[in-house]
């Protein structure tokens, strides 16, 4: 059993984070209805093979759209606006990250489907939230790195440095779908709708909290972090590359002395240590380039000290540690199987993944419109005015 199972989501966004939180959701049960134009969401061309790329189904689509349902409507399409007007009176939940304004053009918008839907969960993401001084101005996860605060957090070489993944992306992704499921929690007590509105520069704070809640209170936010902030607390050279340590508390620098073979200093007292720590310093840095990264990293896991050797994604996914907890599922395409991620926890040692093939533009449009209790006539009447699209074989 899943948690969401039986509840219908209208999916009304592109690029990755909104598609990362319906993904969520889809992976918990929801029924995951993604309307997309006849363009089709921007990443279905991100990246690939040539054959993904035949099918529209590229690399940068795939990872956050496994196991939903793809509409295809033209929303220029006063038809196709009336059909998802319809949609969205018959779902639980509507998840959106359009421009302001885009929504109510369309007749999508919270005040436009309330009265028609009074219990839905409508959740609306945008760059800088639907109030403030900087309400519904555009931006995409690399502005918002850069407006947050977040890129001056990490400075290195010649200035500000933009974080890979893109992190804030897939972070808004997580916590929109952590907001819908306690939009739902409130339904159940209240029997009432929500609107929820949620901000990727609110998200991007909110991973710098510790900082944010610094610089709020005093007006000057803690010095950006360097690679080396300690004595054996940082980034350290090894033979091949790097590794981290993490000697926070003496108790700490002794284990990584101890696991890297420098004993006499292990069994040092804490006084004696912290005398004694730059040339300790100097000896760690000496005995660490006369190892691999891996080799260093595999001593430190039988020592359990806490530093490791810094992997790249296929050294991790070599480990097999991703595979033992059940972080990645294959899913069909058609272009072939491909491996996505899972729901990332594990509840009574389940885990929540997508349940279904990744799809192509407008695969489902019919299917979908005759759930929705859509004749034939309607159906076949839609497509030719080209308010619907409904895909090919592959």
């Amino acid at each position: 059993m899943k948690p969401l199972e039986g509840l219908r989501v209208l999916d009304l966004t592109h690029v990755l984070a909104g598609p990362y939180c319906t993904y969520q959701l889809g992976m918990l049960g929801a029924e995951i209805i993604k309307i997309e134009a006849p363009s089709g969401d921007m990443t279905r061309s991100w990246g690939g093979t040539p054959e993904q790329l035949s099918h529209r189904i590229g690399s940068g689509f795939v990872p956050q759209n496994a196991g939903k349902r793809s509409l295809c409507l033209d929303l220029s399409n006063l038809e196709a606006q009336a059909c998802a007007q319809r949609l969205a009176a018959n779902v639980d939940i509507l998840v959106e990250n359009f421009e302001g304004g885009t929504m109510a053009k369309f007749g999508l918008d919270y005040p436009s489907l309330v009265d028609k839907n009074p219990g839905l969960i409508y959740l609306s993401i945008s760059a800088f939230g639907r109030n403030g001084p900087q309400a519904n101005r555009p931006g995409f996860d690399d502005v918002i790195q850069a407006t947050s605060g977040y890129m001056a957090n990490n400075i290195r070489g010649d200035g500000p440095i933009r974080t890979g993944g893109p992190v804030l992306d897939y972070a808004t992704g997580m916590q929109a779908a952590s907001a819908v499921l306690a939009a739902l929690l409130l339904k159940a007590r209240t029997g009432e709708g929500q609107y929820i509105d949620l901000a990727m520069q609110d998200v991007a704070m909110l991973l710098l909290n510790r900082n944010t809640s610094i610089a709020a209170s005093t007006g000057t936010p803690p010095p950006p972090a360097g690679n080396r902030e300690a004595p054996l607390l940082g980034r350290y050279e090894t033979q091949d590359g790097y590794v981290m340590l993490a000697g926070y508390f003496p108790d700490h620098c002794r284990r990584i002395c101890a696991a890297i073979g420098l004993t006499d200093y292990a069994e040092l007292t804490t006084k004696a240590f912290m005398t004694r720590i730059k040339t300790i310093e100097q000896d760690v840095v000496a005995r660490l380039l006369t190892k691999t990264s891996a080799e260093w990293d595999a001593c430190f896991a039988q020592a359990k000290a806490v530093a490791g050797g810094v992997q790249s994604l296929e050294q991790t996914l070599a480990g097999g540690q991703p595979e033992a907890r059940g972080l990645l599922q294959q899913v069909e395409t058609a272009a072939g199987a491909q491996q996505v991620t899972t729901a990332g926890y594990r509840i009574n040692e389940s885990v929540f993944g997508p349940a279904g093939e990744v799809p192509l533009l407008g695969q489902h449009s019919t299917a979908v419109l005759k759930a929705f209790n859509y004749s034939d006539d309607d159906i076949a009447r839609l497509i030719s005015a080209g308010a619907v699209i409904q895909a090919t074989a592959a």
